[in-house]
């Protein structure tokens, strides 16, 4: 197949990228370098790459079967958020997208985000979703996810084009950024690493599940792989195992052999007016049951263990 991979230089993107080369496709990688990284970019004679701001040009490539969007703009902290551009180009992007599956007869696959979710119990796929109050910029990113998944689904309704949607519950691997934008267990791993102190946001009795990217892959392969039987399909992938934010920061202290301090902070000192959404995890029932059995393989203490072999190399 002739692959187009959005965000192909960041860590889910680029390790999709990988996993369609060795499987023999043709892959056009598309990112900005807005939160990837150029060095994840593989050196292959079946990859091509653009840099191109997708939410400010169209695609222009012909001949392409499936378009994985995994491009965004992301949430950093509270006084470095600009939310209007978070929710104006995650919608531009998609439109853009959706114009180009449409005009070509290309399948799009798109991974959203467990963010959408706020403060469910089961985390199910046709759950009703409340996310949070519209006055705080935190919930942003995951409104313009959601946005991105209606306008989609309504394209998808009236038989314009063939898709499906994943969310993703906490990837990780060695190519993650080292900051917040890469997801708590990175950022802390980065502070041990280098002996500042592991700032935690609340009482850290919140729980969260992260998956090794690897899994997240195996799914997102497997649903292209079956794109027209999952047409209009949204499928969770990651671990339905949690671990409290404080116990992954014990566990990294202690696997690093850090000097780091865990300190505590309010979460209002770092998202502002934010009500901290204290459990989430994977239900992937749905997953296993459409992507041949697919489940999370990955353990979380030996995901960080191998981080911090790749990281110290």
């Amino acid at each position: 197949m002739n692959i187009i991979v959005t965000g192909a230089a960041g860590m889910i993107g680029s390790y999709l990228t990988d996993r369609f080369l060795k499987e023999g496709h043709q892959v056009i990688g598309i990112d900005d370098f807005s939160f990837g990284n150029e060095v994840n970019l593989p050196d292959h004679s079946n990859f091509t790459f653009i840099k191109q701001d997708l939410s400010k040009e169209k695609i222009n490539v012909k001949d392409v079967d499936v378009v994985c969007h995994l491009a965004a703009f992301k949430k950093p902290l509270k006084g470095t958020f600009d939310t209007a551009k978070v929710m104006s180009n995650n919608a531009k992007m998609m439109e853009h997208i959706l114009d180009y599956c449409e005009e070509n007869n290309a399948k799009l696959m798109f991974t959203s985000t467990s963010d959408v979710y706020g403060n469910s119990d089961t985390f199910s796929e046709s759950d009703a979703i409340t996310i949070g109050p519209p006055t705080n910029e935190r919930y942003s990113y995951a409104l313009s996810k959601l946005f991105d998944e209606q306008l989609m689904l309504n394209k998808i309704n009236q038989g314009k084009i063939t898709g499906a949607i994943t969310r993703i519950f906490g990837a990780l691997g060695s190519r993650c950024n080292r900051d917040w934008s890469g997801a708590h267990i990175a950022y802390f791993l980065h502070l041990a690493l280098t002996g500042q102190d592991i700032v935690i946001h609340g009482d850290g009795l919140q729980t969260r599940s992260i998956t090794h990217v690897s899994d997240i892959v195996e799914g997102i392969v497997r649903m292209v792989n079956k794109i027209n039987d999952i047409n209009g399909e949204i499928i969770n992938l990651g671990s339905d195992k949690e671990m409290t934010v404080r116990k992954s920061a014990e566990i990294i202290k202690e696997l690093t052999n850090s000097t780091s301090e865990i300190k505590h902070i309010t979460r209002q000192e770092a998202f502002g007016d934010y009500k901290e959404i204290m459990r989430r995890f994977a239900n992937t029932s749905k997953a296993n049951k459409l992507l041949d059995g697919w489940k999370c393989e990955s353990d979380l203490t030996e995901t960080i263990k191998n981080i911090i072999n790749k990281w110290q190399k």
